[in-house]
């Protein structure tokens, strides 16, 4: 699976690649892991590699596609939703980070743009049984200015986690399709099946 995730989450992949990368998934997904979705090993910073979907070799680059698979998806990633649209802006556009820690709101989705600047996401994340997450959007952050979202405005989706280990975390959300994230600044290494103790931010929640 590593060697055939794209290097960024910006890479382009074609229908060919989606589908040796869903195959290898599935395999990997059917290892057994005890209750995933209350595993310390959830916390920690993450890169976005990859997100399952819909190839766009066939489709013009266009914010109202975008918004089109927001809405009828059934569970499109908000912080991919603002990645795909700032990269359709006239400035440059960073790779989409996800921080995970103990304490509410346990996700920051940062994204950076321009110089010097970012575009910020915090949510929940809130365990609903072994496998499934609930994921709701409280706060967003755009250019320094902070925008807390009123009740009826926070995006929420589910999220089911169908593997994390070390180096990686799959999850799928209601609609089946595959989000592949990387750790960064690992701070342990081959430590395969236990929990790294190291860090205190890796407790369970």
């Amino acid at each position: 699976v590593m060697d055939m995730l794209p290097n960024t989450i910006s890479s382009e992949v074609d229908s060919a690649k989606r589908s040796q990368i869903n195959d290898a998934l599935y395999l990997l997904e059917a290892t057994k892991i005890d209750e995933p979705a209350s595993s310390p090993l959830l916390n920690g910073v993450w890169e976005l590699r990859y997100v399952g979907g819909y190839a766009s070799e066939w489709a013009l680059p266009s914010p109202t596609r975008q918004l089109a698979l927001f809405l009828y998806s059934g569970g499109y990633s908000p912080g991919v939703f603002a990645l795909r649209l700032a990269q359709q802006l006239p400035i440059s556009v960073g790779d989409l980070e996800i921080a995970i820690s103990r304490d509410q709101p346990r996700v920051q989705a940062t994204c950076k743009v321009g110089n010097d600047q970012e575009i910020q996401v915090q949510a929940r994340l809130d365990v609903v049984s072994s496998l499934r997450l609930s994921e709701t959007y409280q706060k967003i952050t755009v250019l320094g200015r902070e925008i807390e979202l009123p009740a009826p405005m926070q995006y929420s989706r589910e999220l089911y986690v169908t593997y994390v280990d070390e180096d990686l975390l799959i999850v799928r959300d209601g609609s089946g399709v595959p989000e592949v994230l990387v750790r960064k600044n690992k701070q342990f290494t081959q430590n395969w099946g236990m929990e790294p103790e190291a860090m205190e931010d890796m407790n369970a929640p």
